[in-house]
C-alpha cells in the first residue's frame, strides 16, 4: 500500500514430485520492512563495496606498475559485475518502482529492499576504476596468439589487446543491457524478463566459477604477488566466507546460489597464499650476502621494485639497483655491491668496472 513498507514473501520455490526443489527466480512485488542492525550493515556493505577496490588500484598507482595484474581476470570481473547488477535489478524492479509512489523519506526508507543492487552497483564501478588504472600502468611487451587448427597466428602487443579487451567488455555489457532497459522502460514490471534474469544469474554463475582463473595463472607465472592486492582480495575472500556461512546456515538457501562464489573465493584464496610463499622466497634473498671463510663482507638490501626487475633474468634494472658479487679466491674473499642501469634490461657495463675496481682497492 501507498506509504507504508512490508516485508515480502520469501521467492516461490516450485516442487517437483514432492522431493526435489526447483528454485525460480520470481519478481520481488512487496517492499521490506528490515530491523535496525540489518540496516546498518546495509549501509556499511555500501560503503565497503565502493571501496574495496582502492587498496588495489593505490598499489598498482604506488609503483607504477601492474605487473602480476591478470588484465582477463579484471574484464571478465567487470562484465560479470555489470550482468549481476541487471540480473538484480529485473528481480527487484518492481520494488525500484514500488520505491517511488511516495515521498522522498518513502523513497529512502524502501532502499533497503534494494540494497543489494546497491551494494553490487558500487563494487562493479569500484572494479572499472581497477582496470583502468591497471591499464595505465601496464608494460607493453609483444605477445602471439596461435591456434594452428584454425591457423590463426596474431602477434599484438598487450596495451593494444588491453584496449580491444575494453571495448569488448563495453560491448558485451550493453547487448546485455539495451534490450533488458528498452522492456523495463515500456512495460514498468519486472515479469517480462523473468526468464531473461533467470539466464542472467545462470551466466554470472559461470562467470564466478571462470573469472579469477587466469589471476592464479598469472601468479604463479610471476612468482610473487607484486602489484597485486593483498587487502583488497584479503578482505574480498573473508567476506565471501563470510555470506557463504549466512547463506547456508542462516538463510539455508540452495546449492546453485552460493557454491560459485564459495568456488571464486577458494580461488583468491589459493592465489594470496601462492603469492605470499612466493614474497617470502623473495624475502629470503633480498638480502644479497658475500663470504669466505666463514665471514661476510658487505650485504646489499634491495627493494620489492629492485626485485621485479631482476626477475627479468638478464642483469639489467629500470633505473634501479642490482646487486652483483665478485670472487677473490687467493683471499677466500666475495664482495657485493650494486650497479646501476639507465636502460632498461641493458646494464651500465663502463659503472660496473668502475665499482669493481673501487671495492677490489677497499678489500
Amino acid at each position: 500500500p501507498r506509504g507504508s513498507i512490508e516485508r515480502h514473501s520469501r521467492p516461490r520455490v516450485a516442487m517437483s514430485h514432492g522431493t526435489a526443489a526447483e528454485a525460480t527466480y520470481s519478481c520481488l512485488n512487496e517492499l521490506e520492512n528490515p530491523g535496525p542492525w540489518t540496516t546498518a550493515l546495509g549501509v556499511f556493505s555500501i560503503c565497503f563495496s565502493a571501496t574495496v577496490g582502492i587498496p588495489q588500484a593505490y598499489k598498482i598507482y604506488a609503483r607504477r606498475s601492474s605487473r602480476g595484474i591478470s588484465m582477463a581476470t579484471l574484464g571478465l570481473g567487470n562484465i560479470g559485475g555489470f550482468l549481476y547488477v541487471l540480473n538484480l535489478l529485473i528481480l527487484h524492479y518492481n520494488q525500484i518502482v514500488l520505491s517511488y509512489q511516495g515521498d522522498f523519506a518513502y523513497w529512502a526508507r524502501a532502499q533497503r529492499s534494494v540494497t543489494f543492487v546497491w551494494v553490487e552497483l558500487v563494487n562493479s564501478i569500484s572494479m572499472v576504476f581497477v582496470f583502468f588504472v591497471a591499464a595505465r600502468f601496464e608494460e607493453d611487451e609483444p605477445g602471439r596468439f596461435t591456434w594452428e587448427a584454425l591457423g590463426i597466428d596474431i602477434a599484438y602487443r598487450t596495451r593494444d589487446a588491453t584496449r580491444l579487451w575494453a571495448i569488448a567488455q563495453v560491448a558485451i555489457i550493453s547487448l546485455a543491457w539495451f534490450p533488458a532497459l528498452l522492456v523495463l522502460a515500456s512495460e514498468q514490471r519486472c515479469e517480462p524478463l523473468m526468464v531473461y534474469g533467470n539466464a542472467l544469474g545462470a551466466v554470472v554463475a559461470v562467470n564466478f566459477v571462470c573469472k579469477f582463473m587466469p589471476q592464479l595463472i598469472a601468479s604463479i607465472k610471476a612468482e610473487g604477488s607484486h602489484s597485486l592486492s593483498y587487502l583488497t582480495y584479503g578482505v574480498d575472500a573473508g567476506s565471501g566466507v563470510v555470506a557463504w556461512a549466512q547463506k547456508v546456515f542462516v538463510t539455508e538457501e540452495r546449492v546453485s546460489s552460493w557454491a560459485p562464489p564459495l568456488f571464486l573465493h577458494a580461488l583468491e584464496v589459493a592465489t594470496l597464499a601462492i603469492n605470499w610463499r612466493n614474497d617470502q622466497r623473495r624475502k629470503e634473498g633480498r638480502m644479497i650476502r658475500g663470504g669466505g671463510g666463514g665471514a661476510a663482507f658487505g650485504m646489499i638490501k634491495r627493494s620489492d621494485d629492485q626485485d621485479d626487475e631482476d626477475d627479468d633474468g638478464d642483469g639489467g634494472v629500470r633505473g634501479g639497483v642490482r646487486g652483483v658479487e665478485f670472487g677473490d679466491d687467493a683471499n677466500g674473499l666475495s664482495v657485493g655491491f650494486g650497479s646501476t642501469s639507465t636502460s632498461p634490461r641493458t646494464p651500465q657495463r663502463s659503472g660496473d668496472r668502475a665499482r669493481l675496481l673501487a671495492a677490489e682497492r677497499a678489500v
